[in-house]
């Protein structure tokens, strides 16, 4: 019998099994493993309330993350609000997957940068920035302030909003499976995701050493730099920050053909 493709996604486990349907191979044997654990922000949801509630005043509502995405979707209907009253404004998201979940949500996307990273929504809004148009910016309760400052360095107006919460998944969290650890120091875990900094960060914390019986699958550039620091250089890195591009590694590695699932 063929040995299966072991690999680890550690994203929440609801995003990945999104994937995995997507993915859907008979060669391949999925596992989860968050090392973020993403939830409402720690104050509670007053300030994207009230961020929601004033957002009429801004001209660009920007997300970096699906997740935000979902919690500012999930707030404005909380409030009583119709999507369509959102017409009118601009919208900006980091990258292809958080513009899907915006158009799911009835959302019509102005702009998403060439390169996914935070600099190049910066270098792309800068136009407006010079304008000194007002821009709303939807993040975690953690990550880099390169986009604000970008932004108001070029002129432009920033509020910001926290509206979920990433912490660190420790060996106490509910989330933890040792299971996963005794598989990757067992050499059973034949590639890793690593789709942040954030979760570079958490992961090395997480395993150690025995990330070194894996091969490390890099989502970007900032990420793989990460890893490197810390003494773990990925094995290959996604020619697009997406994690299409990064299974797409796998697929390329491994010589399987992408299947799509017969299952609604």
């Amino acid at each position: 019998m063929t040995k299966k493709t072991t690999i680890l996604v550690t994203r929440p486990q609801r995003q990945g099994k999104i994937l995995e349907d997507v993915w859907a191979n008979p060669a391949w044997e999925w596992l989860f493993q968050p090392t973020i654990a993403i939830d409402e922000p720690e104050d509670g949801y007053a300030a994207l309330d009230q961020a929601v509630a004033d957002c009429g005043n801004v001209d660009w509502i920007v997300f970096s993350s699906v997740n935000g995405v979902e919690a500012f979707v999930n707030r404005w209907k909380i409030g009583g609000k119709e999507i369509a009253a959102l017409r009118g404004k601009k919208f900006a998201a980091i990258g292809p997957g958080t513009e899907k979940r915006l158009k799911e949500a009835g959302i019509s996307v102005d702009f998403v940068p060439p390169v996914f990273r935070a600099e190049g929504l910066a270098e792309g809004l800068l136009p407006w920035a010079e304008k000194g148009e007002h821009f709303l910016l939807i993040r975690a309760s953690r990550g880099r302030e390169v986009l604000a400052e970008r932004l108001l360095a070029g002129g432009g107006q920033v509020s910001q909003v926290v509206a979920y919460s990433s912490r660190d998944v420790t060996p106490d969290s509910p989330a933890w499976n040792p299971q996963i650890l005794v598989r990757m120091e067992a050499g059973e875990i034949d590639f890793t995701t690593v789709t942040s900094s954030a979760i570079a960060r958490s992961l090395v914390r997480l395993f150690g050493q025995a990330l070194r019986q894996t091969k490390l699958l890099s989502i970007s550039s900032l990420t793989s730099d990460v890893l490197r620091q810390a003494g773990f250089p990925p094995f290959r890195e996604a020619a697009e920050a997406t994690m299409e591009s990064l299974l797409e590694t796998i697929r390329q590695e491994t010589g399987g053909n992408r299947q799509t699932p017969g299952k609604g």
